[in-house]
Order: C-alpha cells, then structure tokens, then sequence
C-alpha cells in the first residue's frame, strides 16, 4: 500500500494555533501509480482525555501534471494521526499514516544560564528532569559555541518527546525546567508544546542588543561571543523555527549578569525595549509576545554574598507595564512572567546562590507556568508557521524526473540537498534532476529573511501515467525520440500530439494511451503501406 505517501509534515511536528484554538496544517502527498482520487483525515489520538476533534474524510486536489499535491487541513488543538488514501476508480490502491502531529503552542526561550541551563551544570550532570507528557517536544540539536551567526545553518528539523540530557535547540544546555513547565501547560491547555532554547549562560542585556543591532558584532561579558551572538541564536529560531511550526512568545529570563555590572534602571529597561523591537522587525510580527521574568540573583567575583539587583527589577518591571503606561520604556505586547529572585536556599539553588537545581528547577517551571495563564493565552498574537515552498515535478528522462520550485523569484536563496541533515547543497538553480531511487529536498530563503523547507521528495521506479507526454517532433509513434519523456506511451498515459506534429502507427502496431489530446496529426498505416 506503498503507492501514496505522506512526505510533510513529518513525526511529532507541532504547529502554533491562532486563538480560535485551530491551525491550517500543511500537508504534502506523493504518489508513485496514477490516481484518480486523494483522501485525507486527522484521527484524535486516544489518550487519557480527548486530543483534538478527529475530522471526516476530505478529498485532495490533484494535479495532472505532477505527482505531487499540496493541501492544508484545518485542526482544533490536539495530538493527532493523519491518514491519506488513494484510489484508482473505485479500487483503493494505497494508503499512508503519520502518527503523532500536533497543534498546541511554541516556545522560544532567551537569556542567560537560568533560561538555558548551564555548561559546568551540565558537566557535573545536573540536568532538569525529562518530559513525562508524549506531547511536549523539541530537538535535540545545539549549534556550537564557535559558530558565527552568518555561518548557522540548521539542519532538517528532527522532533522528539524532551528528554533530560536532551540540548534544546539551538542553545540549550538540558531540558532545565522547560519539560516540566511543557507537562504542565500540555495538561493545563490539552494542546501538545514546543520549546526552543536561544540562550547563552552568562550573557548580559548589552551583548543582546549590541548583537541585535549588528549582526557582525563580537560583544564581550564573561567571553567574546563569536560575530553575531548571543543575539544571533534568537534571531535564527525565529527566522528558521518560527517560520516553520509558528511561534506563542518569546520566554525572558535573564539580569544576573547585569547584577554583577551594576547595571542601571534606565539603561537596562531602554536595551530590554530596544531588543524586543529587534526581535518583531526580524519576525515581521509587530506584536510578537514577550513573556519577562524579573531575574537578578547572583553571587560571584566581586559580589561576596547572593544579592538582587534592585534597578534592574524595576527596569523590567518598567517595559512590563508595572510601574505604569506612561514609562518611557514601557513596552506592549509584554507579559509579567515570574519573580524568582525569592526562590532561594540550599534545596533550591546550588552552592554558588544563583543557579537552580532538584527542587528549585520544579519551583521554577511551576513559577513559569502560573504566568502563563488564560489571559496571556487569550490575548497574546501569535506568529503562525509560513507557506511551505511549492514544487511540481515532471518527466525529464526515461529515467530521471525534474522538480521545480514554484515561483523561484520569492526566494532570492535556493539551496537543494539530499543528505538527511539537508546541509549539504548541490544546485542552487530553481529545479533539479533526479535520478530513480533518489531523492532531494529544498530550502528557500525569503526576502524577509524566513527560511523553510520543503518535504523531501524521491523519485519513483515506474513512471508510467505518473507525467504526461507530448510529441517533440513529427515521427513513429514507437520511436522513443518523439517523446517528451523519452518513452513510448503507455495505456496509463495521458498523451498530447503538439500542432504541426504528425506522428504515425506503424503497419501491425497498435498505439496505446489512457487520454489523447489531438491537437496536430495521427496516422495509421494498413498493410499496403496506406494512410
């Protein structure tokens, strides 16, 4: 049953909803037999309570020149399995399933080591626990210290349920306190959660901002950060994973640093305001949601004993809204997220006062959770996931098959790879040749700096009646050179004879096609030789 599949969205993708609790979730299909009718269908998993509202059988446009089809299936909130079907008349002819798909709510997590865990925590395996919930996601991908920002390249995004040791991509160091808080909000909201990590341990408001600003910068707090970041990271999460799966908000945790340097009201809250702005001009969403903790707790180096840093406090407090409207750096769209300068003791943090552990990273996901609640939800604007880019394909040889990208001029970066990872480019032009039994992906980049993918498409063994043919030049019909695909038609095939072709059935042949479309000539020769 092998004859259709599901080629996007893949195992465990989860797309942002809008706040009606729904999202158009694109769907991919490839088939490898001529098909006369396409189904599809979202099935509701079965799990403790309802996931989702399963949908009936819808039918799929398809195209009569490709064996490729787009569609887009509208789906509340949930976990779901997608079926599709294939039929030939009345006979079924293939049928595929993906398991686990979701539509729920996505994360990016910024700041320093207590939004994204920490390196010597890690090294003396302190982690925050796993995701007990199959529906809180990530990927386990983290994109190296020494990586400038004009040198990332994500790979193919892999998703999997959070696990402690797992990095969240790009940047995260553990699952920290994000699995739990995604337990949380899965249970709380029934919706399956994505989370993407883009913080950097250490990392002060002015490294952000100087790395926002300037994206060759090389700012400097405890290191000198390779060109472009910390910011850098962000910047790519919204570019590339918001772009493809959507984005709720951005989750802020960050001050202890600022702490340490003393860091003045004004001075923060006006670079808090002016990193947010940097972040909807990158995004193209002018109300992109900023979830703020007020975060300063540190100790170390010049500072004898843990402390909080009260002008940093109130300059968060100041974007938020809380000391009021009228503020100067007072900045919309965002949300009070936790205090957590009053999360202390031994239990809590580690010996050093300032990072969390054991119970204080359950207190901190529980903190985070408490925040973010229906009000937020409900008047926050999410960022929805982008149209895929378009690719149609078509015969090019007897043994190859040609895909093209649909309106080229929208992407002024075209790279086409077949490794798994889709790093690997070899042809930037808008369409590829492919060879039987192999197969290729595309990443597009837009003129708002948006990259995406395309599914990863593979040719198949037999093309018969898959592409349509067409005379190229007057001649036998039995000669493979007349033929657009470099083959003599097939009773599967739809045919056309061009105008000012005359193309001829030799003596004792017969010509076989599924549609013939006449718009020049077609000749029989009997056995005298007459036409």
């Amino acid at each position: 049953m092998a004859q259709i599949k599901i080629r996007y969205p893949e195992n465990r993708f989860i797309f942002q909803r809008n706040n009606n609790n729904q999202a158009e979730v694109p769907v991919v299909l490839q088939f490898e037999k001529p098909v006369q009718k396409i189904e599809i269908r979202a099935i509701a998993r079965s799990m403790h309570s309802p996931q989702g509202t399963s949908t009936d059988w819808s039918r799929v446009q398809i195209s009569s020149q490709s064996n490729i089809c787009y569609t887009k299936i509208t789906l509340q909130g949930g976990w779901y399995d997608l079926i599709v079907r294939a039929y030939d008349g009345l006979n079924l002819i293939g049928m595929d399933t993906l398991k686990r798909i979701g539509v729920g709510e996505v994360f990016i997590v910024a700041g320093q080591s207590n939004a994204t865990g920490d390196n010597e925590l890690r090294n003396q395996n302190i982690f925050g626990p796993s995701a007990t919930d199959d529906r809180v996601e990530t990927i386990n991908y983290f994109n190296g210290e020494t990586t400038t920002y004009g040198s990332t390249k994500y790979p193919y995004p892999i998703i999997s349920q959070i696990d402690s040791t797992y990095r969240l991509a790009p940047f995260g160091n553990s699952a920290w306190c994000w699995g739990v808080l995604g337990d949380s909000l899965a249970k709380k909201l029934n919706v399956p959660i994505l989370f993407f990590n883009a913080g950097w341990s250490g990392s002060g408001i002015g490294s952000w901002l100087d790395s926002a600003e300037d994206s060759t910068a090389a700012p400097n707090d405890f290191i000198t950060y390779p060109r472009g970041l910390p910011y850098g990271n962000l910047r790519g999460s919204i570019r590339f994973y918001a772009a493809q799966f959507g984005l709720r908000a951005i989750l802020w945790h960050q001050g202890e640093t600022d702490n340490l340097y003393q860091t003045d009201r004004n001075t923060y809250g006006r670079k808090l305001k002016k990193l947010i702005e940097k972040t909807r001009e990158h995004s193209n969403h002018a109300n992109l949601a900023w979830v703020v903790a007020r975060a300063t707790r540190f100790r170390g180096l010049n500072i004898p004993y843990s402390r909080i840093w009260e002008p940093v406090i109130e300059a968060q407090n100041d974007v938020l809204g809380i000391n009021g409207l009228g503020q100067s750096n007072y900045t919309s769209d965002t949300f009070i997220g936790p205090a957590t300068d009053s999360l202390i003791g031994p239990a809590i943090r580690t010996i050093d006062s300032v990072h969390f552990q054991g119970k204080g990273i359950v207190k901190l996901a529980q903190a985070w959770n408490f925040h973010l609640d229906n009000l937020f939800f409900s008047t926050s604007t999410p960022m929805l996931s982008r149209d895929l880019p378009l690719v149609s394909s078509a015969c090019a040889t007897i043994t190859s098959a040609k895909y093209t990208l649909n309106n080229p001029s929208l992407y002024p970066i075209i790279e086409w790879s077949s490794d798994a990872e889709s790093k690997n480019v070899i042809s930037n032009s808008s369409s590829l040749i492919l060879t039987q039994n192999t197969g290729a992906r595309v990443r597009v980049r837009d003129s708002q700096d948006r990259e995406l993918f395309g599914p990863f498409l593979y040719t198949p063994n037999n093309f018969s009646g898959l592409f349509p043919l067409e005379s190229t030049q007057s001649g036998y019909w039995h000669d493979i050179s007349n033929w657009s695909c470099g083959r003599v038609p097939s009773i599967l095939d739809e045919v056309t004879i061009l105008p000012q072709h005359e193309i001829v059935v030799g003596s004792g042949l017969s010509a076989q096609f599924k549609k013939l479309n006449l718009f020049g000539h077609l000749y029989l020769l009997d056995a005298k030789g007459l036409k």
